[in-house]
């Protein structure tokens, strides 16, 4: 198994291979090609939260927000990756990836701003799988 890592272009499309090919063709703007059995796209792991410069919620690299995705602010909740979430067990705030995390603050988010409570949970592990027959598994895409 290689991997290629491919730094830099911008992606016009990414479409299922033709039979006998690898599973993924990505096409590039400039009109190069390249073929792979799996494509991780990664823009970086600095969230944009600039337009949140002066609002006076707490923010590190990312929106500061308790366990039920409230900032300091009343009225202000975030989710994705724009926050980070205070976690008990490590004594500090720290990022949650992968589109299992992402989805379900979301849902917690929209729950407690309709006046629920309810605490986000991790919802699996953040790191890379292969499984029996050879097949990567990731939190940062559907694969279910």
């Amino acid at each position: 198994m290689g991997i290629e890592i491919f730094a830099g272009g911008d992606v016009d499309a990414i479409e299922k291979g033709a039979s006998g090919l690898p599973a993924r063709r990505i096409v590039f703007s400039d009109g190069q090609e390249l073929r792979g059995d799996v494509v991780m796209p990664f823009y970086g792991l600095a969230p944009n939260v600039d337009f949140m410069s002066g609002s006076g919620v707490d923010m590190e690299r990312g929106i500061l927000v308790d366990g039920r995705l409230k900032s300091s602010i009343d009225g202000i909740w975030a989710a994705g990756d724009v926050c980070q979430i205070w976690s008990s067990a490590l004594n500090g705030y720290r990022f949650y990836y992968g589109y299992r995390n992402v989805r379900r603050m979301g849902e917690i988010a929209a729950r407690n701003m309709t006046g629920e409570t309810v605490d986000f949970e991790e919802q699996g592990d953040e790191s890379l799988q292969i499984d029996d027959d050879g097949l990567l598994h990731s939190p940062l895409w559907e694969h279910d």
